[in-house]
């Protein structure tokens, strides 16, 4: 249903290798939580790219949880208009994205989700 591919002037990303009608769940991937700490250095790591903060969250303190997903849905590119979105589910075994079509994905199409964090971004050039 999606596969990761190279996509020009981004690197790598997630493509719809089928007609991906919205709501369906494209991706379910463990999570592992890295709790805030002050001086932590996870940003200055090649896993800034890859890791997720809650929305509800980032909206309260900059100083948040980060979520690292073991599965495609870290390879999303950010899009201000994203055609996926990520739900949060935790059960007996642990925490898990859910990565969901919000609209119809086209064959050939890249999937994309907006990124909370897009702010740390612009601060992280710093360190490239």
């Amino acid at each position: 249903m999606i596969e990761v591919k190279k996509i020009q002037n981004k690197g790598r990303g997630i493509m719809a290798t089928q007609d991906i009608p919205q709501g369906t769940l494209m991706e379910v991937a463990p999570v592992e939580i890295f709790p805030f700490e002050p001086e932590q250095t996870i940003d200055e790591t090649g896993i800034f790219k890859y890791y997720f903060v809650s929305p509800l969250e980032y909206d309260k303190s900059k100083n948040v949880n980060r979520y690292l997903v073991f599965g495609l849905a870290s390879f999303c590119n950010h899009a201000e208009k994203p055609n996926s979105h990520v739900e949060w589910v935790e059960n007996a075994v642990g925490l898990w994205a859910h990565l969901i079509a919000q609209k119809d994905i086209k064959e050939g199409e890249e999937v994309t989700l907006f990124y909370t964090n897009i702010d740390e971004y612009a601060d992280a050039q710093k360190f490239v």
